[in-house]
Protein backbone atom coordinates (compact mmCIF):
# COMPACT_ATOMS: atom_id res chain seq x y z
CA UNK A 1 0.00 0.00 0.00
CA UNK A 2 2.70 2.42 0.97
CA UNK A 3 4.29 1.68 -2.52
CA UNK A 4 1.74 2.04 -4.45
CA UNK A 5 1.31 5.74 -2.61
CA UNK A 6 4.84 6.36 -3.60
CA UNK A 7 4.14 5.95 -6.91
CA UNK A 8 1.32 8.27 -7.39
CA UNK A 9 3.16 10.76 -5.91
CA UNK A 10 5.99 10.05 -8.05
CA UNK A 11 4.09 10.04 -11.32
CA UNK A 12 2.28 13.84 -9.95
CA UNK A 13 5.70 14.87 -9.78
CA UNK A 14 6.72 14.22 -13.19
CA UNK A 15 3.34 15.53 -14.54
CA UNK A 16 3.68 18.78 -13.15
CA UNK A 17 7.46 19.36 -14.09
CA UNK A 18 6.06 18.33 -17.55
CA UNK A 19 3.72 20.86 -17.50
CA UNK A 20 5.97 23.28 -16.31
CA UNK A 21 8.70 22.73 -19.20
CA UNK A 22 5.74 22.95 -21.58
CA UNK A 23 4.81 26.13 -20.91
CA UNK A 24 8.41 27.24 -20.71
CA UNK A 25 8.85 26.32 -24.06
CA UNK A 26 5.83 27.61 -25.56
CA UNK A 27 6.39 31.21 -23.70
CA UNK A 28 10.19 31.32 -25.44
CA UNK A 29 8.30 29.88 -29.01
CA UNK A 30 6.29 33.42 -28.86
CA UNK A 31 9.10 35.38 -27.66
CA UNK A 32 11.55 34.28 -29.96
CA UNK A 33 8.76 34.69 -32.68
CA UNK A 34 8.28 38.19 -31.78
CA UNK A 35 11.40 38.96 -32.11
CA UNK A 36 11.93 37.38 -35.35
CA UNK A 37 8.93 39.88 -36.23
CA UNK A 38 10.74 42.76 -34.85
CA UNK A 39 13.91 41.87 -36.97
CA UNK A 40 12.04 41.91 -40.07
CA UNK A 41 10.62 45.06 -39.58
CA UNK A 42 13.80 46.57 -38.16
CA UNK A 43 15.13 45.20 -41.38
CA UNK A 44 13.05 47.82 -43.79
CA UNK A 45 13.10 50.42 -41.09
CA UNK A 46 13.75 51.54 -37.93
CA UNK A 47 11.26 53.21 -35.23
CA UNK A 48 12.15 56.56 -33.33
CA UNK A 49 10.75 59.15 -32.25
CA UNK A 50 11.69 62.40 -33.48
CA UNK A 51 11.15 65.99 -31.77
CA UNK A 52 10.84 69.46 -34.16
CA UNK A 53 13.31 71.81 -33.34
CA UNK A 54 12.24 75.65 -32.01
CA UNK A 55 13.95 78.22 -30.50
CA UNK A 56 13.14 79.40 -27.23
CA UNK A 57 14.28 81.94 -24.44
CA UNK A 58 17.08 81.39 -22.87
CA UNK A 59 16.69 79.91 -19.12
CA UNK A 60 19.13 79.32 -16.79
CA UNK A 61 19.20 77.58 -13.86
CA UNK A 62 22.12 77.13 -11.50
CA UNK A 63 21.29 74.32 -8.39
CA UNK A 64 23.63 74.17 -5.35
CA UNK A 65 23.34 73.43 -1.73
CA UNK A 66 24.84 74.85 1.17
CA UNK A 67 24.56 75.43 5.10
CA UNK A 68 22.25 78.34 6.39
CA UNK A 69 24.61 81.34 8.79
CA UNK A 70 22.89 83.48 10.43
CA UNK A 71 23.10 87.30 8.69
CA UNK A 72 24.41 88.71 11.64
CA UNK A 73 26.47 86.66 14.46
CA UNK A 74 28.05 88.81 16.92
CA UNK A 75 30.07 88.02 20.28
CA UNK A 76 28.85 91.12 22.80
CA UNK A 77 32.77 92.09 24.30
CA UNK A 78 32.18 94.44 27.40
CA UNK A 79 33.92 98.11 27.23
CA UNK A 80 34.07 98.60 30.79
CA UNK A 81 35.55 96.76 34.03
CA UNK A 82 34.14 95.64 37.00
CA UNK A 83 31.46 93.39 39.12
CA UNK A 84 27.99 92.32 37.31
CA UNK A 85 25.34 93.50 39.33
CA UNK A 86 22.12 93.12 37.24
CA UNK A 87 21.36 91.09 34.35
CA UNK A 88 18.63 92.44 32.50
CA UNK A 89 18.93 89.87 29.23
CA UNK A 90 20.15 86.21 28.99
CA UNK A 91 20.34 83.22 26.94
CA UNK A 92 17.31 82.60 24.95
CA UNK A 93 15.54 86.24 24.74
CA UNK A 94 15.17 88.56 21.60
CA UNK A 95 16.85 92.12 22.17
CA UNK A 96 16.60 95.38 20.18
CA UNK A 97 19.02 97.56 19.74
CA UNK A 98 19.91 99.83 22.46
CA UNK A 99 18.16 97.14 24.78
CA UNK A 100 20.14 96.67 28.35
CA UNK A 101 21.87 93.20 28.77
CA UNK A 102 23.49 94.13 32.17
CA UNK A 103 24.66 96.63 34.33
CA UNK A 104 28.11 96.76 36.47
CA UNK A 105 28.37 98.57 39.17
CA UNK A 106 29.45 102.31 38.73
CA UNK A 107 29.55 103.75 41.67
CA UNK A 108 32.97 104.85 41.61
CA UNK A 109 32.18 106.25 37.68
CA UNK A 110 29.39 107.90 39.13
CA UNK A 111 31.08 109.80 41.09
CA UNK A 112 33.88 110.93 38.75
CA UNK A 113 31.44 111.85 36.37
CA UNK A 114 30.02 114.24 38.24
CA UNK A 115 33.45 115.66 39.83
CA UNK A 116 34.34 116.08 35.77
CA UNK A 117 30.61 117.56 35.28
CA UNK A 118 31.08 120.06 38.00
CA UNK A 119 34.61 120.52 36.80
CA UNK A 120 33.45 121.13 33.08
CA UNK A 121 30.82 123.12 34.06
CA UNK A 122 32.92 125.70 36.13
CA UNK A 123 35.59 125.67 33.65
CA UNK A 124 32.96 127.06 31.15
CA UNK A 125 32.17 130.14 33.65
CA UNK A 126 35.71 130.96 34.23
CA UNK A 127 35.49 131.35 30.56
CA UNK A 128 32.60 133.38 30.08
CA UNK A 129 34.29 135.45 32.65
CA UNK A 130 37.39 135.99 31.73
CA UNK A 131 36.00 137.21 28.40
CA UNK A 132 34.14 139.93 29.51
CA UNK A 133 37.73 140.93 31.79
CA UNK A 134 39.38 140.78 28.45
CA UNK A 135 37.28 143.09 27.13
CA UNK A 136 37.34 145.50 30.04
CA UNK A 137 41.02 145.30 29.34
CA UNK A 138 41.48 143.56 32.98
CA UNK A 139 43.08 140.78 31.93
CA UNK A 140 45.35 139.75 29.16
CA UNK A 141 44.76 137.55 26.09
CA UNK A 142 47.22 135.35 26.95
CA UNK A 143 45.04 134.66 30.25
CA UNK A 144 42.20 133.76 29.13
CA UNK A 145 43.10 131.40 26.18
CA UNK A 146 44.90 129.65 29.31
CA UNK A 147 41.43 129.24 30.80
CA UNK A 148 40.10 128.01 27.42
CA UNK A 149 42.96 125.66 27.35
CA UNK A 150 41.78 124.33 30.68
CA UNK A 151 38.01 124.05 29.73
CA UNK A 152 39.24 122.19 26.95
CA UNK A 153 40.61 119.77 28.83
CA UNK A 154 37.72 119.57 31.32
CA UNK A 155 35.72 118.75 28.55
CA UNK A 156 37.32 116.17 27.22
CA UNK A 157 37.41 114.71 31.20
CA UNK A 158 33.90 115.34 31.00
CA UNK A 159 33.59 113.22 27.57
CA UNK A 160 35.65 110.38 28.52
CA UNK A 161 33.98 109.49 32.25
CA UNK A 162 30.41 109.61 30.93
CA UNK A 163 31.01 107.47 28.26
CA UNK A 164 32.53 105.37 31.00
CA UNK A 165 29.83 105.27 32.99
CA UNK A 166 27.59 104.68 29.93
CA UNK A 167 29.39 101.89 29.06
CA UNK A 168 28.41 100.11 32.49
CA UNK A 169 25.34 99.51 31.17
CA UNK A 170 26.12 96.77 28.47
CA UNK A 171 23.63 97.46 25.84
CA UNK A 172 22.86 95.16 22.64
CA UNK A 173 24.58 96.67 19.38
CA UNK A 174 22.22 94.66 16.99
CA UNK A 175 18.30 93.42 17.11
CA UNK A 176 18.34 89.60 17.29
CA UNK A 177 18.53 86.48 19.46
CA UNK A 178 20.53 85.61 22.56
CA UNK A 179 22.08 82.25 21.52
CA UNK A 180 24.55 82.01 24.25
CA UNK A 181 25.58 84.38 27.55
CA UNK A 182 29.21 84.05 29.23
CA UNK A 183 28.15 86.27 32.35
CA UNK A 184 26.97 86.02 35.73
CA UNK A 185 26.10 88.01 38.62
CA UNK A 186 28.83 89.05 40.88
CA UNK A 187 31.44 87.61 38.40
CA UNK A 188 34.09 90.01 37.94
CA UNK A 189 34.77 91.10 34.20
CA UNK A 190 37.33 93.01 32.67
CA UNK A 191 37.33 95.34 28.80
CA UNK A 192 37.21 93.08 26.14
CA UNK A 193 35.37 90.20 28.09
CA UNK A 194 32.58 88.26 26.57
CA UNK A 195 29.28 89.04 26.76
CA UNK A 196 26.63 87.57 24.81
CA UNK A 197 26.65 86.04 21.62
CA UNK A 198 23.41 87.21 19.51
CA UNK A 199 22.34 86.69 16.14
CA UNK A 200 19.83 87.76 13.86
CA UNK A 201 17.57 84.14 12.54
CA UNK A 202 14.78 86.47 10.24
CA UNK A 203 17.58 87.17 7.77
CA UNK A 204 20.15 84.21 7.09
CA UNK A 205 22.66 83.99 4.73
CA UNK A 206 23.66 80.87 2.54
CA UNK A 207 27.37 80.72 0.77
CA UNK A 208 27.65 79.37 -2.56
CA UNK A 209 30.35 77.99 -4.92
CA UNK A 210 29.47 78.19 -8.83
CA UNK A 211 31.40 77.03 -11.48
CA UNK A 212 33.42 79.38 -14.06
CA UNK A 213 30.53 77.96 -17.14
CA UNK A 214 27.89 79.43 -14.73
CA UNK A 215 29.11 82.50 -13.05
CA UNK A 216 28.68 84.30 -15.77
CA UNK A 217 24.61 84.04 -15.53
CA UNK A 218 24.77 85.50 -12.01
CA UNK A 219 24.22 89.46 -11.01
CA UNK A 220 23.26 90.83 -7.78
CA UNK A 221 20.20 91.59 -6.49
CA UNK A 222 18.91 88.34 -9.04
CA UNK A 223 16.38 85.75 -7.16
CA UNK A 224 17.03 82.51 -5.65
CA UNK A 225 14.45 79.77 -4.27
CA UNK A 226 15.52 78.09 -1.34
CA UNK A 227 14.41 74.57 -0.39
CA UNK A 228 14.86 72.16 2.86
CA UNK A 229 13.89 68.84 3.04
CA UNK A 230 12.69 69.08 6.58
CA UNK A 231 9.75 71.63 4.68
CA UNK A 232 9.28 70.07 1.42
CA UNK A 233 6.08 71.94 0.25
CA UNK A 234 7.24 75.17 1.14
CA UNK A 235 9.79 77.31 -1.04
CA UNK A 236 11.73 80.13 0.75
CA UNK A 237 12.79 83.45 -1.16
CA UNK A 238 16.30 84.84 -1.37
CA UNK A 239 18.21 87.08 -3.03
CA UNK A 240 22.25 87.39 -4.84
CA UNK A 241 24.04 89.61 -2.17
CA UNK A 242 27.86 89.00 -3.01
CA UNK A 243 29.60 87.80 -6.18
CA UNK A 244 33.17 86.76 -5.86
CA UNK A 245 35.53 88.57 -8.13
CA UNK A 246 38.46 85.51 -8.10
CA UNK A 247 38.39 82.00 -8.78
CA UNK A 248 39.40 80.05 -5.93
CA UNK A 249 39.88 76.02 -5.80
CA UNK A 250 38.55 73.98 -8.67
CA UNK A 251 38.45 77.23 -10.59
CA UNK A 252 34.73 78.18 -9.23
CA UNK A 253 33.40 81.57 -7.61
CA UNK A 254 32.27 82.15 -4.24
CA UNK A 255 28.59 83.96 -3.75
CA UNK A 256 26.40 84.32 -1.52
CA UNK A 257 22.77 84.65 -0.83
CA UNK A 258 20.84 86.54 1.37
CA UNK A 259 17.87 84.26 2.56
CA UNK A 260 14.73 86.20 4.13
CA UNK A 261 13.22 83.53 6.78
CA UNK A 262 10.03 85.65 7.63
CA UNK A 263 8.38 82.65 9.09
CA UNK A 264 11.34 81.77 11.25
CA UNK A 265 11.50 78.42 10.35
CA UNK A 266 14.64 78.25 9.04
CA UNK A 267 17.75 78.03 11.31
CA UNK A 268 21.62 78.68 10.96
CA UNK A 269 23.43 75.42 10.49
CA UNK A 270 20.72 73.86 7.95
CA UNK A 271 21.27 71.81 5.08
CA UNK A 272 19.38 73.03 2.29
CA UNK A 273 19.05 73.65 -1.37
CA UNK A 274 18.83 76.36 -3.71
CA UNK A 275 18.13 77.19 -7.49
CA UNK A 276 19.02 80.56 -9.32
CA UNK A 277 16.51 80.40 -12.48
CA UNK A 278 16.29 83.32 -14.79
CA UNK A 279 14.77 83.83 -18.10
CA UNK A 280 16.64 85.66 -20.84
CA UNK A 281 15.43 87.72 -23.84
CA UNK A 282 18.31 86.14 -26.44
CA UNK A 283 16.64 83.00 -28.66
CA UNK A 284 18.37 79.15 -28.39
CA UNK A 285 17.76 75.66 -28.80
CA UNK A 286 17.26 72.88 -26.17
CA UNK A 287 17.18 69.55 -26.39
CA UNK A 288 16.64 66.25 -23.95
CA UNK A 289 19.71 65.14 -22.80
CA UNK A 290 18.76 61.24 -24.15
CA UNK A 291 19.16 62.79 -28.10
CA UNK A 292 22.48 63.24 -27.42
CA UNK A 293 25.17 60.54 -28.66
CA UNK A 294 28.48 60.12 -26.66
CA UNK A 295 29.80 63.27 -24.30
CA UNK A 296 28.95 66.81 -24.73
CA UNK A 297 31.99 67.91 -25.69
CA UNK A 298 31.80 65.70 -28.97
CA UNK A 299 28.27 65.24 -29.09
CA UNK A 300 26.46 64.01 -32.08
CA UNK A 301 22.72 64.02 -32.82
CA UNK A 302 20.76 62.27 -35.74
CA UNK A 303 18.11 64.05 -37.38
CA UNK A 304 15.53 63.23 -40.31
CA UNK A 305 15.89 63.80 -43.36
CA UNK A 306 13.43 62.21 -45.95
CA UNK A 307 13.24 59.14 -43.94
CA UNK A 308 16.49 58.85 -43.62
CA UNK A 309 19.17 59.51 -40.83
CA UNK A 310 21.73 62.24 -41.17
CA UNK A 311 24.24 62.48 -38.06
CA UNK A 312 25.09 65.93 -37.13
CA UNK A 313 28.02 67.35 -34.62
CA UNK A 314 26.51 70.13 -32.37
CA UNK A 315 28.15 72.39 -29.91
CA UNK A 316 26.62 72.15 -26.75
CA UNK A 317 26.44 75.17 -24.00
CA UNK A 318 24.35 75.40 -20.35
CA UNK A 319 22.62 72.34 -19.16
CA UNK A 320 19.34 72.83 -17.11
CA UNK A 321 18.33 69.85 -15.80
CA UNK A 322 17.63 67.16 -18.65
CA UNK A 323 17.79 69.59 -21.19
CA UNK A 324 20.88 70.79 -23.46
CA UNK A 325 21.47 74.07 -25.07
CA UNK A 326 22.60 73.87 -28.40
CA UNK A 327 24.75 76.40 -29.65
CA UNK A 328 26.05 75.26 -33.25
CA UNK A 329 24.64 72.43 -35.46
CA UNK A 330 20.81 72.36 -35.70
CA UNK A 331 18.26 74.69 -37.30
CA UNK A 332 14.83 75.39 -36.44
CA UNK A 333 12.23 73.09 -38.49
CA UNK A 334 14.92 69.95 -38.33
CA UNK A 335 13.56 66.75 -37.04
CA UNK A 336 15.37 65.29 -33.91
CA UNK A 337 15.84 61.55 -33.19
CA UNK A 338 14.78 61.52 -29.33
CA UNK A 339 14.30 58.50 -29.03
CA UNK A 340 15.32 54.83 -30.69
CA UNK A 341 18.76 56.22 -31.56
CA UNK A 342 20.93 53.90 -29.99
CA UNK A 343 20.71 51.46 -32.95
CA UNK A 344 21.25 53.98 -35.60
CA UNK A 345 23.68 54.84 -38.31
CA UNK A 346 24.32 57.62 -41.03
CA UNK A 347 21.74 56.53 -44.05
CA UNK A 348 19.58 53.99 -42.04
CA UNK A 349 15.64 54.20 -42.95
CA UNK A 350 13.49 55.29 -39.99
CA UNK A 351 9.99 54.94 -39.44
CA UNK A 352 8.53 58.22 -36.92
CA UNK A 353 6.38 56.85 -34.40
CA UNK A 354 3.85 58.38 -32.10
Amino acid sequence: MKRTAKTAAYIGLVIAISSLAFFQLQKNKNANAEMAQLANVQGEYYPVKTLKIESTNQQTSISTTGFLASATDLIVLSETQGTIEEIHKEKGDVVEVGDVIAAVDDEMLQARFNAAEASYIQMQKEVERFTRLLEKNAVTSQKVEEIKLNMKSAEANYISTKRQLENTKIKAPVTGFIENDFIEVGQYIGGGSKVCNIIDTYTLKLKISVSESDYKYLKLGQRASISSKIYPQKKFNGKLSYIGQKAGYGNTFDAEIKVYNTDNLLKPGMFVEVDISEQHDTQTIYIPRRAVMGSLKEAKVFVVVDDVTETRSVTTGNVNNDMVEVLDGLNENDQLVIDGNYNLYEGARIKVIK
